[in-house]
């Protein structure tokens, strides 16, 4: 919890999480509650071994928390965590984290009966949330939890992508106008959609519920 933060607004991030867990759970997810950050961290150290080769999906939520420098400070670069040099490079470092031991990223949005939620460009973070890598770790904040897979949607094309989009400076409508306007742009990042109804088969799944806001 942040010390900072309003407690009537802990109090229903708290309760959000609850609902939510429970709801993950039954679709076969392994769950796991963090008070804040670095709960979740500590959390993250103890599942992801020193052995393990680590990448992640592009995600605000995985660099807010810390996880990033404290594997680093034990000896794990994490795939994906660093600028790249050339288009060739950063295709080629997406590919080969889809056959990681460890695979982090956060979804856009999770709901009430226990669904996660995914909306990209490219397809290496919705591939590596679904299949390839030894274990997948979700993690997100209480602000990501909606009620309903049509309130997801919402919340990703009108809230998610557009601030997404203005973050990595493109060239979209909505990094404009903070609208989504279902562009045709090279640039855009909304084409892939995918929803995780149930736990992929074959596939270590822990997500990692924070009762903080983060990402977007």
């Amino acid at each position: 919890m942040n010390p900072n933060s309003d407690e009537n607004l802990n109090w229903h991030g708290e309760k959000m999480i609850e609902a939510a867990a429970e709801a993950l759970k039954k679709n076969n997810f392994t769950v796991h509650l963090a008070a804040g950050s670095a709960e979740a961290v500590e959390k993250l150290l103890s599942l992801i071994e020193i052995k393990d080769r680590v990448a992640c999906g592009g995600s605000r939520t995985i660099k807010q928390i810390g996880i990033l420098e404290a594997l680093e400070k034990r000896g794990q670069i994490t795939a994906g965590s660093r600028p790249f040099k050339t288009p060739a490079e950063s295709l080629e470092s997406r590919r080969n984290s889809l056959l990681a031991d460890v695979f982090m990223a956060s979804p856009n949005a999770v709901t009430l009966d226990g669904k996660l939620m995914f909306l990209e460009s490219i397809g290496n973070r919705t591939g590596g949330m679904a299949f390839g890598p030894g274990r997948v770790i979700a993690v997100l904040g209480f602000n990501k939890i909606v009620s309903s897979v049509e309130s997801g949607w919402e919340r990703i094309r009108f809230h998610s992508a557009p601030v997404n989009a203005k973050r990595l400076n493109l060239s979209t409508p909505c990094a404009k106008t903070g609208i989504c306007a279902d562009c045709s742009s090279e640039q855009r990042i909304c084409n892939i959609e995918m929803v995780l109804r149930k736990k992929p088969k074959h596939t270590k799944y822990d997500i990692i519920l924070i009762n903080e806001d983060l990402g977007y």
